[in-house]
C-alpha cells in the first residue's frame, strides 16, 4: 500500500467527517440499532446505579458478554460492585501489585493497558501506521516545535472497553504542558481507520509534554468515538476550550514518576507514544501484543 501523507491542509469538510463518524459508529456497532443503544449508554454512562447487586449484573452483563473474558475484577482497586457508574468502572484504578513499574531508568515506559496496534521509528518528522496511513507531527501536534522529536520512536496503543483507562508518566521528569487540540470522534478501532479520514490528525485529542532526563517525550491522547472527556488529576478544573486549542501550564513543571498517573479518558480510545530520536533504542514491545501500563516500551542506553 503506497502510504498517504496526512498533512493539515487535506482535511476533508466538516460534514464529511460528521456523516462518516456516524457511518462507522454505526459499522462498529452492528447496525442502526446497536448504535442507538450505545449512544443511550454513552449519555448514561455517568448515572448511579442503585444496588450493588445491579451494578454487579450490569457491568458483568455489558463487558463480558460484548468483550470476553470481561473485566478482571482482581486487579481492580474496589469490587466491581462498588463502583457506582459505568463511568466509574472505565476510570478503575489497579491494585499497585498488578502492575509492578519497570526500575530501569533508561526505558521509556508503556503509558496505559491495550494493545499495540503500531510501533516504529519516525522518519524524519513522519510516522507510518499499518493501515498505510502516513501522519505528519505538525498534523499530530499541532502547536508544538516537533523537531525534538524528528527520528525519535513510537509506540501506538489501542485502548478495548475493557482495559484501564488511565495514563500513566513513561518516565520520570516534569509534565511541562498539556494541550487540548479540539476535534471530531471518529471511531479508533483499527479496522476503521481509512487514509481519507485521519483519526489521529482529526480527532479531539489531549497532547501531554514532557521532559525527562533521556530527553523530551509526548503522550498523545486520542478521543475516540463516545469519549466525552480526558481529564487531568493534577488540573481537576481544566476547562478546555471546544474550537480552540487550549493551553495548560503550571507555575513550575510538575515533578512525576515513572507509572504515575497524569491522565483519564472517560470510555475507549487510543494513546500514541512519542520519545526522542536515538539509533540505539531497541523497542521492547512488538505489534499486536496486549501491555499493561510500566511495562518498559524502549530501551535508550544507559
Amino acid at each position: 500500500m503506497t502510504p498517504t501523507e496526512v498533512m493539515p491542509t487535506a482535511m476533508p469538510p466538516a460534514d464529511m467527517i460528521r456523516r462518516e463518524q456516524f457511518r462507522q459508529a454505526k459499522q462498529v456497532h452492528g447496525g442502526l440499532w446497536n448504535f442507538l443503544v450505545a449512544v443511550l449508554g454513552v449519555k448514561l454512562a455517568r448515572l448511579p446505579l442503585p444496588t450493588r447487586r445491579l451494578r454487579a449484573s450490569i457491568y458483568r452483563t455489558v463487558f463480558g458478554k460484548k468483550y470476553p473474558p470481561g473485566i478482571n475484577e482482581d486487579e481492580a482497586e474496589q469490587p466491581l460492585a462498588s463502583y457506582p457508574s459505568l463511568n466509574a468502572v472505565f476510570t478503575r484504578g489497579i491494585r499497585p501489585e498488578y502492575r509492578p513499574i519497570a526500575d530501569t531508568p533508561a526505558q521509556f515506559l508503556c503509558p496505559c493497558d491495550g494493545a499495540v496496534q503500531d510501533l516504529g521509528r519516525l522518519d524524519r518528522d513522519r510516522l507510518l501506521t499499518l493501515k498505510g496511513i502516513e501522519y505528519t507531527l505538525a498534523a499530530l501536534l499541532p502547536g508544538v516545535d516537533t523537531r525534538p522529536y524528528e527520528h525519535g520512536h513510537y509506540a501506538i496503543i489501542f485502548l478495548s472497553p475493557i482495559d484501564c483507562h488511565r495514563v500513566f508518566s513513561p518516565q520520570d521528569g516534569e509534565l511541562v504542558e498539556a494541550i487540548h487540540v479540539p476535534g471530531h470522534r471518529l471511531p479508533v478501532h483499527p479496522p476503521c481507520q481509512r487514509a481519507e479520514y485521519p483519526v489521529y490528525a482529526l480527532n479531539e485529542r489531549m497532547i501531554l509534554r514532557l521532559a525527562t532526563g533521556l530527553g523530551p517525550c509526548v503522550v498523545v491522547m486520542i478521543a475516540g468515538w463516545g469519549v466525552g472527556n480526558i481529564t487531568l488529576p493534577a488540573a481537576p478544573d481544566f476547562r478546555p476550550r471546544r474550537k480552540r486549542l487550549t493551553r495548560k501550564t503550571w507555575p513550575a513543571p510538575l515533578a512525576i514518576r515513572r507509572g504515575e498517573w497524569i491522565a483519564t479518558f472517560e470510555l475507549g480510545s487510543t494513546a500514541v507514544l512519542i520519545t526522542p530520536p536515538s539509533a540505539e533504542a531497541t523497542s521492547l514491545v512488538s505489534k499486536d501484543q496486549k501491555v499493561k501500563y510500566g511495562q518498559p516500551a524502549f530501551a535508550y542506553p544507559g
